[in-house]
């Protein structure tokens, strides 16, 4: 593991200092729905997600140039499909919560370790029910990809 060192820790607070890192799991899906309700942000229909998603009934086993599908209603091009993205956080259940409850994003102390991490968003490889804003799944940081996870970075602007 070359360039890898296990057990390195972010430093305090990274949430909240500016510049440039990984998505955290709940700005993904906030950043992939738009402010829809529906499962992807175009709403629910299988029959329309080829003009949003590479997926793979469409996607050729490669993943594509950004933006050549429609973008949701933030701008944002490729949230769903053609690529899985890497988020910040180690992979853990969703906590038990009330109906309409919202939890915070909290910071891992072992934030680089060989935990498993979120991926969101689906790929060109997977089924249309992957291809949805709530999908998750957690993968070592060491997958080996056949390019089917990216980065996208999320940026925090301090006032």
């Amino acid at each position: 593991m070359l360039g890898y060192k296990v057990g390195m820790k972010l430093a305090a607070n990274y949430l909240k200092r500016s510049g440039y890192r990984l998505p955290t799991e709940a700005e993904m899906e906030f950043a992939t729905r738009a402010g829809s309700v529906t499962s992807r942000y175009y709403g629910e229909t299988e029959e329309l997600l080829p003009k949003y998603a590479w997926y793979n009934k469409n996607g050729r086993d490669r993943s594509w140039p950004v933006g050549c599908k429609q973008p949701n209603d933030f701008g944002l091009f490729d949230v769903q499909g053609n690529v899985f993205t890497w988020c910040q956080e180690s992979f853990k259940p969703y906590p038990k919560s009330k109906e309409n409850e919202t939890t915070e994003d909290e910071e891992d102390v072992l934030s680089i370790n060989l935990d498993n991490r979120g991926l969101r968003g689906g790929s060109f490889g997977v089924q249309a029910s992957v291809v949805r804003s709530a999908f998750r799944q957690g993968v070592v940081p060491t997958y080996r990809s056949d390019g089917d996870v990216g980065v996208r970075p999320a940026r925090t602007i301090t006032p």
